[in-house]
């Protein structure tokens, strides 16, 4: 397996450990930082050590809180459409929902369609959650975005979303 990589690391051009010197002007823009860190991973896991950080004295997490955004879209969802639409496994899905039922924020009904099936509905203190959450967002917005421009952070959304698209198409997600 490692020669594997070694060997795609070679063929893309990249080097397959990092050598301590780099040449930041010769090497193609990428998203490793000078000491190799993960700059897009590094800036959302951040984000979300601040934002659960946050949402702590909720009992929430900012994953939970995702549930509960698809909801306020679309109340009633299946627990197998929510999975999809989070794109993670049912059984995350159904842990995630075990906690959000626990403290009140979601309720679990039979789908008078599908007998076999639940439909997950966010409870008025889960849609209050949704709330706290976009506020929470902002905040963390606020502190991600000190010192940044309007014009730089408005380009910067530009290029992101066209990143984000080229990835999203490539791996035949909507």
């Amino acid at each position: 397996m490692g020669s594997d990589l070694t060997a795609q690391a070679a063929s893309s051009g990249h080097a397959s450990e990092p050598t301590g010197k780099t040449d930041r002007a010769a090497a193609p823009i990428q998203s490793l930082t000078e000491d190799y860190r993960p700059i897009f991973q590094e800036i959302a896991r951040f984000r979300s050590i601040i934002f659960d950080a946050k949402l702590s004295s909720y009992d929430s997490t900012m994953s939970q809180g995702w549930v509960l955004v698809h909801l306020w879209r679309e109340n009633g969802l299946r627990q197998s459409d929510l999975a999809e639409r989070l794109d993670i496994a049912t059984v995350t899905t159904s842990k995630l929902i075990d906690r959000l039922e626990s403290g009140g924020f979601v309720e679990r009904r039979d789908d008078p369609a599908d007998r076999r099936s639940k439909r997950v509905f966010a409870t008025s203190e889960g849609l209050n959650l949704v709330k706290v959450m976009t506020s929470i967002v902002y905040e963390v917005d606020e502190i991600a975005n000190s010192g940044i421009s309007k014009s730089e952070l408005a380009r910067t959304m530009t290029v992101l979303m066209k990143m984000r698209d080229n990835l999203r198409d490539r791996n035949g997600r909507k």
